[in-house]
């Protein structure tokens, strides 16, 4: 089976995360997948855009020597952009562009026009004549001429979400032992006899059987508990609301014009000037 590689820039890291987690959902492995950040650096316009990769990796990358797209895609990763490329089967290709493209990336002709890069294939317009010239990016200018560009920087500020640690609150059980006096009552059967002295005969005895009973009784500690609810405890957020002034500084590049005045000993030929004062010969 085929395989290609589908890149994606996107100017928010935000987005290429969520591109990379639908494109994993969607049953792409995870290794399929490369990421590459870069961050917001100012480097100086000049008349040609020098990759700041080495070529060794954009030829790991993609194989090759860098070309227009890899100086895009380059010029991205400076400004803080973040490409995304998937190794694809080339019956997954479409439906993987879709996902990709959901996330809004970049449109790499109109980025490109944007550093003033353009590919090669727009350069040219279809001859009409034979002396028709090929259209190019600029007006031709008349051998001789220099041009100075002049950059300058811009400040982009955002919102980031920064975890500040957590708090947690947890429920557990602490025993207490607890001691406590009680009195308790005791009632005990004890057998008294004692002799009767000084009495007669009796006519009626009653020689029956006959039982007497008595209870003895005892108290003794009963222990019981009785749970009720004390306090409540619960987390809550509260929010704020907080103005930050950031300061930085920008760079801007300004063009000095100076006249340089002709040297008045030589002529334009070269030759040198006759003083007026020094008679001729």
């Amino acid at each position: 089976m085929n395989y290609e590689k589908i890149v994606a820039v996107y100017d928010t890291p935000a987005h290429a995360e969520l591109a990379i987690q639908d494109i994993i959902a969607s049953g792409v492995p995870e290794n399929a997948i490369t990421k590459h950040s870069g961050s917001l650096a100012t480097t100086t316009t000049t008349d040609e855009v020098e990759p700041v990769r080495e070529k060794g990796f954009w030829a790991s990358l993609f194989g090759g020597e860098p070309n227009y797209d890899i100086a895009v895609y380059d010029r991205s990763l400076e400004n803080g952009s973040t490409v995304v490329t998937v190794q694809a089967p080339e019956d997954e290709i479409r439906r993987i562009l879709d996902i990709l493209d959901s996330h809004d990336p970049i449109d790499i002709d109109e980025r490109a026009k944007t550093y003033g890069l353009m590919p090669a294939s727009s350069l040219q317009e279809p001859p009409v004549e034979e002396t028709t010239l090929p259209a190019t990016t600029t007006p031709a200018q008349p051998t001789g001429d220099e041009t100075l560009r002049l950059a300058e920087e811009s400040v982009v500020i955002g919102k980031r979400l920064i975890n500040r640690g957590s708090t947690r609150i947890r429920r557990y059980v602490v025993e207490t032992p607890v001691e406590e006096s009680v009195s308790l009552h005791d009632e005990k059967v004890t057998l008294d006899r004692r002799p009767v002295t000084g009495g007669g005969p009796i006519s009626n005895a009653d020689f029956s059987e006959k039982t007497i009973e008595m209870t003895e009784t005892s108290e003794e500690a009963v222990v019981s508990k009785d749970v009720r609810v004390v306090e409540e405890v619960s987390l809550r957020k509260q929010a704020t609301d907080r103005v930050e002034t950031i300061r930085d500084t920008v760079r801007k590049e300004e063009v000095e014009v100076e006249q340089i005045p002709a040297d008045t000993k030589t002529t334009a030929a070269g030759t040198t000037r006759l003083d007026p004062h020094e008679p001729n010969v």
